[in-house]
């Protein structure tokens, strides 16, 4: 019975996802690429506090 209704809810959530496609994808994509030119400069600043952070430690003991 919950089986059942987990996938009637699978279902009518792609169904909608389906017919509202076109008015999120140009959303999507402008998302995409914001994402894709900011996240190597935010993991490089990650790595940068990373090794600061290792390097610290490292040479206070």
């Amino acid at each position: 019975m919950a089986h059942e209704v987990a996938m009637i809810r699978v279902t009518n959530g792609v169904a909608v996802g389906g017919i509202t496609m076109p008015a999120w994808v140009p959303s999507l994509g402008e998302v995409s690429s914001v994402a894709s030119d900011a996240v190597p400069i935010l993991s490089a600043l990650w790595l940068a506090m990373q090794i600061v952070g290792y390097a610290r430690k490292r040479w206070a003991a």
